[in-house]
Order: C-alpha cells, then sequence, then structure tokens
C-alpha cells in the first residue's frame, strides 16, 4: 500500500506482552493490555530522502477504535532507520499497545505526520 513518498508491506503480526530490543532489559516496554506487533517493510518510491516514524502509523481495530503506536518501544525495536534514501527499504516493527482479545481489522500507514493515509486490511 502506498502513501506519499512510502510503500508499505505488512509482513508479519503476532501478539506480545513485551515489546522493543527483547534482547536488552533496559530497552524492553511492558504493555498495559498487550502489544500486537506488526512487522513491516518501508520502501521509499519517491525523489527524496524521507524518515520514517512508526508513531505515524495507526491501527483500527473491528470495532472502528483506533491505536497509535507505542513511541518507546518504536525507538528500541527500530534503531539506526533513520532516513530512507529513494529506492531503499528498511523493515520495522510497529507494536500497538490493545486490550488482551483485540480484533485488529486494519493498519492506517502514513510517510509523515501530514499525509492523508493508506489503510492496509489485516
Amino acid at each position: 500500500m502506498r502513501d506519499g513518498k512510502f510503500e508499505f508491506r505488512v509482513l508479519d503480526m503476532t501478539r506480545a506482552k513485551q515489546a522493543g530490543d527483547l534482547s536488552n532489559q533496559f530497552e524492553i516496554v511492558d504493555a498495559q493490555g498487550e502489544f500486537i506487533v506488526l512487522t513491516m517493510s518501508v520502501a521509499n518510491i519517491g525523489d527524496q530522502a524521507q524518515s520514517y516514524f512508526g508513531t505515524n502509523q495507526k491501527l483500527i481495530d473491528t470495532t472502528g477504535r483506533q491505536y497509535e503506536a507505542n513511541s518507546e518501544a518504536d525507538m528500541w525495536a527500530n534503531k539506526g532507520t533513520g532516513d530512507i534514501n529513494p529506492g531503499n527499504s528498511i523493515q520495522v516493527k510497529a507494536a500497538f499497545d490493545v486490550p488482551p482479545g483485540t480484533q485488529p481489522a486494519e493498519l492506517e500507514v502514513h510517510d509523515s505526520m501530514f499525509s492523508g493515509g493508506a489503510k492496509v486490511r489485516l
């Protein structure tokens, strides 16, 4: 799915009680409920470098409720992502803290906080 300068592909979806860099005890975030963790490929299809921010992504459940990605988990899980140059792609994780048993319906992807977004069915 494309939004602005980015093309997004959801590669995997898991549920977990913790997110972040699970190999480092100081970079782990505990969920209030549970995390739905989406692994995505993000490709820059534009003609200039652009930064990816996990916090621009939104998860929507089957009842229409919208969840933001956990910013701390994003920081620890996606270290060193920085700018994506044109033609390059990165793999990232976005962790959404949701009530246990939440059924995800869509991921609303954004290349920036100002973009219109595009919806990916899950």
